[in-house]
């Protein structure tokens, strides 16, 4: 026997005094790589398959498609829909808990839809499966973007003056503006369309991993996952930069020339709707190539014959019939199974707890920024993707060149893990940066009269019939800012500012007498330079949290058996979004109204969206909830890392089984060698027939 013959593991049928084990030992001996049909796996459209497009059926191609699809999911679900949170609670008079509702839909699609999907896309036609998700992703950025085209135009209050008025002047605001209310109503709209996104989303991400996974070498399964979720983060980037860039447009800009309002008012609204419609053009046009893919790629054979198992080693003795079938009335049998492994639970219980909390930072991270530091919601937003491209893609594309360069296995990865995730849990200490709010009369600073605070009516203003629908700043020149000229109690208007105002006059006689009556439109001026630390240490931060996804992602893929790969994800997918992305934004929503110091209020006291936070107390509940998610991460890692238990050494190295007497020792596990010597043989020689080479992969 040659020393390649030796390398390879096969059996020389002349070598009768010798029983040789195979390096690579397949999962069951029964089962045999299997060629599908060459005119399956082609690529083509129908009967239309020509040789050009074959240049593309292999798993680069198909990854740079995935990749593709990755980015423009991420663009709109992650991206353009976080950037227009605070638009949408002004366009549609809606608080950030209902805002977050909007982002939890998607999840909530994604979880019940997830077990289905993953289950009945565990057969071949994946490729088939991610198109349609395609299609249904783009029908979603329809709805999004629908409410834009249906209503009218955005009224900012540019009929009503602000200074001084009497109760009658009041009543006919109310007239005027009553006819809005219907506005929060297509929030079930945007509801529908993340509906649509929740479907897309999660055949992509379970169906499209296993794709993936199915084509390539376990070695290189963490690599591709990694360029994969690097670009499934670049796409939030593209989100928050180019939706950040449409805030500085008008909403109506189309319809409306010259309005008196600018990006740093708070009454401003920008166009929303565009990135929606660009991210509808673009999944059609993705859809388009991977309806091209055949039933599995070429490769796929090849991987299946040479995979190694990592399964947990509790899951090892279940039977055969027991993880193969794929019908419905076996899915929950399929669930025991999975629930049985300590590993994937510990993961997923882990992942759950990173999802509550990412899903409510990303969701809220330009609102942050915009309250936390005084920037305007455009400029926030730009700020959130520049962070978040080499923040979380990096962490990913880190996190699998990591266990690809380190040959991790799954106890490796799960050290891994536990290592990101309290030096993360450390960073996340950055939210209590923050920029000190303005002295603002009545929300942070007493009028002359002392009343509790928050109370913007005092009674230099009481008769003034004053409402907070409309929130128009402006600044006495003793740097006190004011709700609105007619909370400053101001009688007229003045060039670009107003005049005869009381509070003012008020704030005169007990500080500076000879402090005039006038105050000008627009913010006090501050100076607060923090933000220039709180965005490189937010970047360490959001690196350290995305190192742990692909690690996370390939000790799903390699703990489980081989043929609940594709339902483990749906699992953990439902699992992760039902207990952690689904309530996380609502959650975060309601703790940030929590903060409010100054609603919105429509005629009748109807509290709508908020104008004024509270700095201290939102940087306090945002470092609450981080630290304590991310502690219960960090002792499900320590927990999963305890109880995984890898498969039995002899089961996975080569062994030369010779007896002192030069004669054959065989037991159980020797036959079962023999069988898979001799049925890998005669698969890999119907590979090479197909023209595949006879390669071996390193393992994990």
């Amino acid at each position: 026997m040659t020393e390649e013959e030796k390398t390879n593991g096969f059996v020389d049928a002349k070598d009768s005094n010798m029983t040789i084990r195979p390096q690579r030992l397949q999962e069951d001996a029964s089962e045999t790589p299997t060629v599908s049909n060459p005119e399956d796996i082609k690529c083509g459209f129908g009967s239309c398959k020509p040789n050009f497009l074959q240049n593309f059926n292999n798993p680069k191609a198909l990854l740079f498609f995935l990749c593709a699809f990755c980015t423009v999911q991420g663009f709109v679900v992650n991206g353009v829909n976080n950037v227009n949170t605070t638009s949408l609670e002004r366009r549609f008079g809606l608080p950030s808990s209902r805002v977050g509702m909007i982002s939890s839909f998607y999840d909530i699609s994604a979880a019940i839809l997830g077990l289905i999907v993953s289950y009945l896309g565990s057969g071949k036609h994946k490729a088939r499966w991610v198109a349609m998700a395609c299609l249904s992703m783009a029908c979603g950025s329809f709805f999004m973007a629908l409410p834009h085209f249906t209503t009218g135009l955005y009224q900012w209050g540019q009929n009503i003056g602000e200074a001084c008025r009497d109760h009658a002047a009041t009543e006919v605001q109310c007239a005027q503006t009553d006819d809005t209310s219907h506005l929060q109503n297509y929030l079930y709209v945007f509801l529908f369309g993340q509906i649509l996104h929740g479907v897309g989303g999660t055949t992509l991400y379970i169906v499209g991993v296993a794709l993936i996974d199915d084509s390539v070498p376990a070695s290189s399964s963490p690599m591709y996952c990694g360029i994969l979720y690097a670009f499934a983060t670049l796409g939030p980037a593209l989100g928050y930069i180019v939706g950040g860039q449409m805030l500085d447009i008008y909403v109506d800009y189309f319809e409306v020339d010259g309005i008196a309002l600018t990006p740093e008012d708070p009454r401003w609204v920008g166009a929303w709707w565009i990135g929606f419609v660009v991210a509808f053009v673009l999944f059609l046009a993705v859809s388009v190539p991977l309806f091209a893919y055949g039933s599995e790629l070429p490769t796929a054979a090849h991987v299946r014959a040479n995979r190694v198992s990592q399964t947990h080693n509790d899951s090892l003795n279940e039977k055969k019939e027991e993880l193969t079938s794929h019908k419905l009335r076996d899915l929950p049998k399929s669930f025991i199974l999975l629930m049985k492994n300590p590993a994937f639970l510990f993961i997923t219980l882990a992942g759950t707890a990173e999802g509550f909390g990412t899903s409510g930072v990303s969701t809220f991270l330009p609102k942050l920024i915009q309250n936390q530091f005084g920037a305007t919601a455009a400029w926030a937003s730009i700020l959130a993707g520049i962070i978040a491209v080499p923040g979380a893609a990096g962490g990913q594309f880190v996190g699998g060149l990591i266990c690809k360069r380190m040959n991790l296995k799954v106890q490796g990865m799960i050290r891994l893990n536990i290592i990101v995730c309290f030096v993360a849990m450390v960073l996340d200490a950055v939210v209590w940066v923050r920029c000190d709010l303005e002295d603002i009369a009545g929300v942070t600073v007493h009028y002359s009269d002392p009343v509790s605070l928050p109370n913007v009516t005092s009674s230099c203003n009481s008769m003034c019939s004053c409402t907070t629908e409309y929130y128009e700043p402006v600044c006495s020149e003793h740097n006190i800012q004011y709700f609105s000229p007619c909370h400053a109690g101001c009688q007229s208007k003045v060039g670009s500012g107003y005049a005869n105002c009381s509070c003012v006059e008020a704030f005169g006689v007990s500080g500076n007498m000879n402090t005039s009556n006038t105050v000008k439109t627009g913010k006090c001026s501050t100076t607060c330079n923090m933000l220039y630390f709180f965005l490189p240490v937010l970047l360490v931060a959001i690196f350290f949290r995305f190192v742990e996804a692909p690690p996370s992602l390939s000790i799903t893929l390699r703990c489980i058996h081989d043929n609940q790969r594709t339902f483990a994800l749906g699992i953990q997918w439902f699992v992760v979004r039902l207990l952690g992305t689904v309530p996380g934004p609502i959650f975060y929503g309601a703790v940030i109204d929590s903060t409010c110091l100054v609603w919105q209020e429509k005629c009748g006291d109807e509290q709508t969206s908020c104008w004024i936070y509270d700095n201290v107390a939102l940087s306090r509940n945002f470092f609450l909830i981080l630290i304590c998610f991310k502690v219960f991460a960090g002792i499900m890692f320590l927990l999963a890392y305890k109880f995984y238990k890898p498969p039995l050494e002899k089961m996975a190295s080569a062994t030369y089984v010779v007896n002192s007497n030069n004669t054959n020792t065989v037991d159980s596990e020797d036959v079962a060698v023999a069988t898979v010597n001799k049925s890998f043989e005669q698969s890999l020689g119907d590979l090479e027939m197909n023209g595949f080479s006879h390669e071996r992969t390193s393992e994990l």
